[in-house]
């Protein structure tokens, strides 16, 4: 058999923390079919971890665990140049050689270092989950400016587009963090952090920098609420808290959590006019749970109805359809035709699941539509973990626990 193991991710750069997971790959000379790979890399890793689960990234891998230590054994094609990867993880061996050969031995400490504090303020991982900083970019952010404290103070003065190399630059990329992995031009190692993941990181790094604490690498647990004390800050808030509950979707986090998010979005989306001002989702073993905070629960009894403008097309039948139907109207504001019109839907579990005839949820969600449990947070309570739920209503940032 043409094929090879290899000791690949932070155990063999040196730069793993407490508990790592052992990734180990099995190259297959290309002259394998992509099926064969997959076949024969899994048949190998079943026979070493015979009780392990079968994961899936571009291709199906194993992960399992040997002696009590979390194992992952990925098959892969070993080609001579990243550019000419078959599959994605092809590349990874190449990112554990570029690190070995560009890493100092003291720096590992240095990344190290930054890895805990990145996991300690909640912006660690490149998964779906967290959608943040992975081990390998914490490793070139070390090598790019070659300590912790030089990550951080660099960190700090990031702006709205941030765009980092170690070479001649590379290709241009849309997500608002940007680092040209250097073993493929082609890549943004970064591309996976979010918005708010850059965002925390830049805050956090400006206020470590300015008064240093353990507490940004081992935060307190966040603050856990009673039902009655949750209760009593939604009568204090004056706000609306409405809930809703899907049975969880049987499919990994880095399917789930994109779907929530779709999903979360879509409901903002549909209550709009509730006013939105803070969504919040929690997962639970069985369950996910979605919370808004609205301005209001009820809509009023009018709506105000744009029209086309005076010279369209359409104008004529908009006031013929409206003549004797709108409350008030047709009149003109600027050059538009405009009704007042009696709102058919008023309260927020109306409008939403109205809404949900026509706005895209999540699949795994959508295919469970007529299991989902909507209401006001207050008539819920008992269907909620509220512990779940205790970081909204009691937010602080991890370090100022």
């Amino acid at each position: 058999m043409n094929a090879s193991p290899i000791l690949v991710g932070s155990v063999a750069k040196g730069t793993f923390l407490k508990d790592p997971d052992i990734d180990v790959f099995i190259r297959f000379s290309p002259e394998y079919s992509r099926e064969e790979m997959e076949k024969i890399g899994l048949e190998i890793a079943r026979s070493v971890m015979p009780e392990g689960v079968e994961s899936y990234a571009e291709h199906p891998y194993l992960r399992g665990k040997i002696g009590g230590l979390r194992v992952d054994i990925v098959p892969c094609f070993m080609v001579s140049d990243p550019a000419r990867k078959i599959s994605a993880v092809d590349r990874t061996p190449f990112h554990t050689e570029f690190v070995l050969a560009n890493l100092g031995e003291e720096q590992r400490d240095e990344v190290r270092l930054l890895k805990a504090f990145m996991k300690g303020i909640g912006v660690y991982g490149a998964e779906a989950r967290v959608q943040g900083f992975s081990g390998y970019l914490c490793e070139l952010l070390v090598i790019k400016y070659g300590s912790f404290l030089n990550v951080l103070k660099n960190a700090a003065r990031w702006k709205r587009k941030t765009y980092i190399h170690l070479g001649n630059g590379g290709k241009k990329f849309p997500e608002p963090m940007v680092f040209v992995d250097p073993v493929d031009e082609n890549r943004n190692v970064a591309s996976a952090v979010s918005e708010e993941s850059k965002s925390r990181f830049t805050l956090a790094s400006r206020e470590f920098l300015k008064e240093p604490s353990n507490k940004f690498f081992f935060p307190p647990p966040p603050k856990k609420l009673s039902r009655e004390e949750i209760l009593d800050t939604i009568g204090k808030r004056g706000t609306k808290f409405y809930a809703v509950i899907f049975p969880r979707p049987k499919v990994i986090d880095d399917v789930l959590y994109p779907q929530i998010r779709r999903t979360l979005k879509a409901f903002q989306d549909i209550l709009r006019e509730f006013i939105v001002l803070n969504a919040h989702y929690a997962v639970l073993e069985d369950r996910v749970v979605f919370l808004l905070e609205l301005e209001r629960d009820e809509l009023p009894k009018v709506q105000k109805h744009e029209g086309p403008p005076v010279w369209h097309e359409n104008s004529e039948n908009f006031i013929e359809r409206w003549r004797s139907g709108a409350l008030r109207g047709p009149y003109i504001e600027g050059s538009r035709l405009y009704v007042d019109r009696e709102r058919k839907l008023r309260n927020v579990d109306d409008v939403l699941r109205k809404g949900l005839e026509n706005y895209k949820i999540g699949k795994h969600f959508e295919k469970k539509k007529d299991m989902m449990l909507s209401g006001p947070l207050e008539e819920l309570i008992n269907d909620v973990d509220v512990e779940s739920i205790s970081e909204f209503f009691a937010f602080t940032f991890p370090w100022e626990r």
